[in-house]
């Protein structure tokens, strides 16, 4: 049997959540001021769970698979190597 949550406990959950959220949209609103875009201070709720510098062209440098645009390997893979050639 599950043990039931005190209202408590919902409570102060619920308000990390609302916390978490704020100070990530804040964040968010820095970086914004900090580049001049303007499209983001407009509506600044909409980048929440998104990268403010992921434009999703594949022709961006910030956006684009390292591998297609430099012929280099991505983060991962690199990670991948150094581990196989450590053991």
């Amino acid at each position: 049997m599950v043990p039931m949550m005190s209202n408590e406990d919902v409570k102060v959950k619920h308000s990390k959540r609302i916390h978490q959220k704020k100070t990530t949209i804040e964040n968010k609103i820095k970086l914004a001021k900090a580049y001049n875009w303007t499209d983001v201070m407009k509506q600044p709720h909409r980048y929440l769970k998104c990268s403010l510098f992921s434009c999703g062209n594949k022709n961006c440098v910030f956006c684009a698979n390292p591998r297609k645009i430099w012929k280099e390997d991505t983060i991962q893979e690199k990670r991948q190597k150094q581990k196989v050639n450590d053991d």
